[in-house]
């Protein structure tokens, strides 16, 4: 009887052994995991404050970028994914205004052909752009100053369609159809 309850006495300390055991790994797994998804969010942040200055290499912004979709990807449930849907959507409007700056440069250089180029590449990449109007009113310009009449009127009818409000460019733009027209 002594050797029974010794016996059930063993199993007993060895089963809570073994459950303090799985315990303790699996808080030293949720710990590690934590210590991941902090470094994975701070590294994203470390090179989003170091691409501060969007005339600057766009190296660390791209790499800010992949960090911040890695930590979406892994963690969609943290309680930093608001600051990081935040994060990522700064970088991104600081290519989107980097982006216009190179076309618009371009353009103000005459250099119709080029900015043409960035600025249909420019569209494709943010359609729904701030910019949107600016842009296709440039396009509709360079496709004027390179007498790409077909091209013009698309772009014309383009732009009419969703910025005839905007009077001053919409009478700009008027002109240069007639002139084409005749």
């Amino acid at each position: 009887m002594k050797v029974i309850f010794l016996i059930i006495i063993f199993m007993s300390f060895f089963e809570s052994c073994v459950i303090s055991k799985k315990k303790y790994v699996s808080l030293e797994l949720e710990k590690e995991n934590e210590l991941i998804e902090e470094n994975l969010f701070e590294s994203g942040k470390y090179y989003y404050f170091s691409s501060l200055n969007f005339n600057l290499d766009k190296n660390k912004t791209d790499i800010a970028i992949n960090k911040f979709n890695q930590f979406i990807k892994k963690y969609p449930k943290s309680l930093k994914i608001k600051e990081v849907y935040k994060l990522l959507n700064d970088l991104l409007m600081k290519i989107e205004r980097k982006n216009y700056y190179i076309a618009n440069l371009y353009f103000i250089m005459h250099k119709y052909q080029t900015s043409l180029d960035y600025f249909q590449d420019f569209i494709k990449d943010f359609p729904e752009s701030n910019f949107k109007e600016k842009v296709l009113y440039k396009i509709c310009v360079s496709q004027y100053k390179l007498y790409k009449k077909k091209d013009f009127i698309k772009s014309y009818n383009d732009y009419m369609k969703y910025f005839s409000y905007y009077k001053n460019n919409t009478k700009k733009l008027k002109i240069l159809y007639k002139k084409l027209k005749n």
